[in-house]
């Protein structure tokens, strides 16, 4: 990020004028590398592939061009055949911004999970580089369609969750199972779940029930990362609420 770049400039100032030896000021030979940012979010529709571009900044500009090497890091667990990221990074002479671009197909990726691609950019002797970039990849809903995520956390007593989700005519248009009824969740005592899916634009209901009517399964609703239902257990019988996506 910037700031680091900034807080690097400063560290260059208070070791060059600390000196006792000799009271001049020194450019030092070693420059420093980062990326504009530390998170990236890209998303890619279902069967196909999209590019972003990433800027790279360093602290100093020189008269000839400069390569630096891109690494894949530790923590990524995106398939491999997902992305495409170039071996190095030129930065241009008379210039101190590099950009690259990072390809990503639909490949290993699912509405339900996010999968990471972590990056780091390699020091040298003449660069030193910052923090890793890490790159949030994530399938999208096609048609400019709502990605609706339940996050679903059990009791000792999930086959007595049910839930559904009615579209503003009164239809199911989702649900713990069909045709609608408890058991869906049988052994899964203790675990969490994800489901998502793909909705249009418009207004919903969310209906929560248990079948021992004390509560029990925690449930959280988000539309495009947006909180939009959540129920702690302490329902009873069940629950419901309306939202508009």
């Amino acid at each position: 990020m910037k700031k680091n770049i900034y807080l690097f400039l400063a560290s260059v100032a208070i070791l060059s004028f600390s000196s006792c030896e000799d009271t001049s000021v020194k450019a030092l030979d070693t420059s420093f590398a980062s990326f504009v940012t530390n998170t990236l979010d890209i998303g890619v529709e279902a069967g196909s592939e999209t590019s972003k571009e990433v800027k790279i900044y360093t602290t100093n500009i020189t008269s000839s061009d400069r390569s630096i090497p891109v690494m894949i890091a530790e923590g990524t667990d995106a398939d491999a055949g997902a992305y495409s990221v170039p071996s190095t990074v030129t930065i241009p002479s008379g210039s101190n911004v590099g950009t690259m671009n990072i390809d990503i197909k639909d490949v290993g990726l699912e509405l339900s999970t996010d999968k990471s691609l972590v990056l780091r950019l390699e020091s040298s002797d003449e660069m030193i580089t910052g923090e890793t970039l890490t790159v949030a990849l994530s399938q999208l809903c096609p048609n400019s369609g709502i990605k609706v995520k339940l996050n679903l956390t059990f009791d000792s007593w999930p086959e007595e969750a049910a839930w559904r989700i009615k579209d503003a005519s009164g239809a199911v248009v989702l649900a713990s199972i069909t045709p609608f009824n408890y058991g869906a969740y049988t052994g899964m005592a203790g675990s969490s779940i994800t489901i998502a899916d793909c909705l249009a634009s418009g207004t919903y209901t969310m209906e929560v029930y248990d079948q021992y009517q004390d509560g029990g399964t925690d449930y959280s609703v988000t539309a495009n990362g947006v909180l939009v239902f959540s129920a702690s257990g302490n329902y009873g019988a069940g629950t419901s609420s309306s939202f508009t996506i």
